[in-house]
């Protein structure tokens, strides 16, 4: 290839490194950032229905709260005057403020006045037989115990969620005894939240019950969503979701008249924010790329008038000293300036070449056979091919992490030649198991030692052949207690997950892991406790119709939260059945069990 294509192809590689570089940062930054805006967004929408919600239901209390607070509703308790009757609970009535149930009760919680109106037909409505049951007399709806006292939110019945206020029945000074109490009341309906839907702008608006056993939250999404707002309930949490690139949700919990979460509010609208960013970023790309291609051609156009066609000259001298392997052959040598300078050295180092040809072959061999060492025979042949930095993605790899417990203080008693034989003894057994079992070791650090199954050669087993290792590692340390006379305890865990593996730098090759699932297995094997071995749940699925686990629980991980863990343990397969059957009993017999 000449050099001007490869001048151009270094070019055009630095362009698309450079502009891939850029993509990927800022597509993390520009992206994230429309993320959040876009969650945010969400959030807003979210917290202007409830707002809507919530102003609609305090416009129908203030209204009951003028009403009740009157003389002529005072009044009517006792005397119950047709004229109220006529005046204030007409259909007009109903339909101006939009409810359903007109009631007013006395103190003693027996009907004074009630009506219910279909607002769709105007035919009267019978009074639900679950609201009914909700109007005893110490009901909070009923129940007022001063002239402030007010009930308004919403209520669950049977056949629909209500918007039901309740307020005091009061002469007009507000300085008699309560006579009773008058309830206004209004389906939230699906025809309500269309109109809740319209006010707010949202296309789409869903409220899902939850107050009976056939829930409205049928997917496993929803389920999950609604696990996490009952956890965070006093702190009103509002969780938004993207649906799929077009669609993003917002959720919310609703709480009754008894404080109690009673309706999951769903809202779903257009990822327009997110897609604004998306596009943005595309033509931040093509414009970069753009300026890149005008910048890269006016360079090649230089360097060929001022450098590439000496180069030329001097590529050839090199290639028939390259052809005819007769490194007795120099370059000519014209000129005063830089590259008169390159061809003197590089005559020198066709000299030295010549010289130490024999030498390098020697040399290679050695590095051949020390990286053989340190390096799998993979990554090595790779190596040989390009020394560029090596990654490898791996969609499931199962990593265990071991640490020797104690091992500080042993580290001050022990004299530093006896320690590394000490340390030396023990990591060789675990190295002879982890070539038994075709897995890869890692490295060792200090006291801790590290090795992973499924890499640098995908294997099905690899979860298992771990399992194996760690097992293998207690009795291997057993034996060395037994013949060292240590108190040695090893502590280990396991994760399994989505790695990249590769060697990188030029010096002093190493191949190692990197991604989440390496940090999640070394927080199992700190968090974890002495002659134990803790796994995670993704490695408890491969694990657990054929290991025995048992469950430890949910656990603080450091960077992570909680998180459900395993204890690995010998001996035969107890299926989750049997387990639960056997928690159920510990807890029944207590120190018996």
């Amino acid at each position: 290839m000449k050099l001007r294509t490869k001048t151009l192809l270094l070019i055009s590689s630095l362009l698309v490194s450079l502009i891939a570089v850029l993509y990927g940062s800022l597509s993390t930054i520009l992206l994230d950032s429309y993320a959040k805006l876009e969650e945010e967004h969400t959030r807003k929408n979210v917290k202007r229905v409830q707002k809507a919600l919530k102003e609609e239901i305090n416009q129908l209390n203030d209204v009951v709260k003028d009403l009740a607070g009157w003389n002529n509703a005072y009044d009517f308790v006792e005397n119950r005057n047709q004229a109220f009757i006529e005046e204030e609970t007409g259909n007009d009535t109903f339909r101006n403020q939009k409810i359903n149930f007109f009631l007013v009760l006395n103190t003693e919680g027996k009907e004074v006045f009630v009506k219910g109106l279909d607002l769709e037909t105007s035919k009267k409505l019978a009074i639900p037989e679950s609201l009914q049951k909700k109007l005893d007399r110490e009901s909070i709806i009923v129940e007022h115990t001063n002239s402030e006292s007010e009930v308004q939110g919403i209520l669950l019945l049977k056949e629909n969620p209500l918007i039901i206020v309740s307020q005091p029945i009061l002469n007009t000074a507000r300085n008699r005894p309560i006579r009773g109490s008058m309830i206004w009341a209004r389906y939230l309906n699906k025809k309500k939240i269309e109109e809740l839907a319209k006010l707010t702008q949202l296309s789409s608006l869903m409220l899902y019950r939850l107050d009976i056993k056939e829930s409205e939250l049928s997917s496993n999404e929803l389920k999950n969503i609604h696990s996490q707002l009952i956890q965070n309930v006093d702190n009103a949490q509002i969780i938004t979701e993207p649906v799929d690139d077009d669609i993003i949700a917002g959720y919310s919990l609703l709480l009754d008249i008894y404080g109690e979460p009673a309706l999951m509010l769903e809202i779903k609208i257009e990822r327009d924010i997110y897609k604004q960013g998306q596009t943005s970023l595309f033509y931040l790309v093509i414009s970069l790329f753009a300026v890149g291609v005008v910048f890269g051609f006016a360079i090649i156009v230089l360097l060929d008038i001022v450098i590439l066609k000496r180069l030329t000259n001097l590529s050839k001298d090199v290639k028939n000293i390259g052809e005819t392997k007769d490194l007795s052959m120099r370059v000519e040598v014209s000129g005063k300036d830089e590259l008169s300078s390159l061809s003197s050295t590089i005559n020198d180092m066709v000299g030295d070449l010549e010289k130490g040809a024999k030498k390098l072959a020697i040399e290679q061999e050695k590095a051949e056979n020390l990286l053989l060492n340190i390096l799998p025979q993979s990554i090595v042949d790779k190596l040989k091919q390009d020394q560029s930095a090596i990654a490898e993605n791996f969609d499931e790899v199962t990593i265990l992490f071991a640490d020797i417990v104690g091992f500080t203080p042993l580290s001050a008693r022990l004299e530093a030649i006896e320690l590394v034989n000490w340390l030396n003894d023990i990591f060789s057994r675990f190295d002879h198991l982890a070539e038994k079992l075709r897995l890869e070791k890692i490295k060792t650090i200090g006291d801790a030692y590290m090795v992973a199954g499924g890499l640098p050669i995908p294997r099905k087993d690899h979860a298992e052949a771990i399992a194996e290792m760690a097992l293998s590692m207690q009795e291997a340390v057993k034996h060395f207690r037994k013949e060292r006379g240590e108190k040695l305890q090893i502590r280990i865990g396991i994760n399994t997950g989505v790695v990249v593996a590769g060697v990188i730098g030029t010096k002093k090759f190493i191949y190692d892991l990197w991604g989440d699932a390496v940090n999640i297995a070394s927080r199992m094997e700190s968090s974890g406790e002495p002659g134990n071995i803790q796994v995670t749940e993704s490695t408890y699925k491969l694990l657990k119709h054929k290991f025995n686990l048992k469950k430890r629980g949910k656990i603080s991980v450091k960077g992570k939260g909680k998180m459900t863990t395993y204890w690995l343990l010998p001996g035969e397969v107890i299926e989750e059945e049997e387990e639960e059957l056997i928690e159920k009993y510990c807890l029944d017999n207590g120190p018996r069990c």
